[in-house]
């Protein structure tokens, strides 16, 4: 998928040649982005304003599918290509009583039929006034709506991408830090979270008619390995059991990281950040522990294992960091 910067410079450049390009130019490039972030109904809705009248029916359907982000919707009724055909008869009907005849030329006939007319009437041809006012009218009516309706969709994802640009950038310079810890503390575990991802994506690009339960089982397991392997990394298995007496073996995992977590919050390097980072850090470990533990014997839906997979990272991030500041000097407040 196109990320939010190259979305949202796409958006800005359509918008900055927006009054010095010809309308048509506007409408496929809102139409190419829509068809980027996924919104069926504007890439269908301003597609059938460049689409000229006629052609194959079946091939016209075809054309159109190819701008869903869900094709298993076309056709039906609260679908978003049912939608965008609604509106788009709705706004060409000639008359405005809802039935009748539709006005299905395209931008691009609407303004060779005007610069026609310009030209008939320049040279003297006579026309039947009334009759020809009313027909420029309505195409004018048309082409006002459409760059409306374009100007405000351009405008409607600046405004959303450049939030999530902003966000990527956050999450983006969060991702390059824990793979720099794992890297330097568990190189391992990269792979793993790799293999994790190779999993989700056969996943998603499996048919709708097979099962997907094997590929996302092999992801969950990966996530409950790469958890073990990030606490055996901050604090191995250990014979004795810890002062309260629990079992600090191979097989706990989860005592040896409440563990680890404890020995931080005690520890004389222990600061403000350090306490916010272990706050709720054990819980969530547990949560997503016992996720991937339900996970292996069930089919597990799709957007769960993908959640799983990014609170595992997130959560390794945390401990991995939480176990370098433990060797950072004590903070001189």
């Amino acid at each position: 998928m196109a990320s939010s910067d190259y979305i949202l410079k796409l958006v800005r450049q359509a918008l900055d040649d927006f009054d010095d390009k010809p309308l048509d130019v506007s409408v496929r490039r809102a139409v190419r982005i829509a068809n980027l972030v996924g919104d069926t109904k504007y890439a269908i809705r301003l597609s059938l304003e460049l689409r000229p009248p006629g052609g194959d029916r079946q091939g016209n359907g075809e054309v159109s599918r190819m701008l869903m982000a869900d094709p298993s919707t076309w056709g039906t009724a609260a679908g978003p290509a049912e939608q965008a055909v609604n509106q788009y008869l709705n706004d060409r009907r000639i008359t405005q009583d809802g039935e009748g005849n539709v006005d299905a030329h395209s931008l691009a006939e609407i303004e060779f039929w005007d610069k026609e007319f310009r030209e008939l009437k320049a040279d003297g041809e006579r026309f039947d006034y009334p009759s020809n006012l009313a027909t420029r009218q309505r195409a004018n009516q048309i082409v006002a709506r459409t760059r409306h309706l374009t100007f405000a969709l351009l405008c409607s994802w600046e405004r959303r991408f450049g939030y999530t640009s902003i966000n990527e950038s956050i999450f983006g310079g969060y991702r390059v830090k824990v793979d720099k810890l794992l890297t330097e503390g568990v190189p391992d575990l990269l792979q793993q979270f790799n293999a994790v991802y190779r999993r989700l994506q056969e996943a998603s690009d499996t048919s709708p008619d097979r099962e997907t339960a094997e590929e996302l089982s092999q992801a969950i397991t990966t996530c409950r390995r790469i958890l073990k392997a990030v606490v055996d990394h901050v604090l191995p298995p250990q014979d004795q059991p810890s002062a309260t007496g629990h079992p600090l073996d191979d097989a706990h995992h989860r005592h040896r990281l409440f563990e680890f977590t404890r020995k931080a919050i005690e520890s004389k390097s222990s600061n403000k950040l350090t306490d916010a980072m272990i706050t709720g850090l054990y819980d969530r470990f547990v949560a997503v522990d016992t996720m991937t533990n339900k996970g292996v014997h069930a089919a597990v839906a799709f957007e769960t294992a993908r959640l799983c997979a990014l609170n595992t990272y997130i959560v390794c991030g945390e401990i991995i960091s939480l176990h370098n500041l433990q060797g950072d000097p004590p903070d001189a407040s």
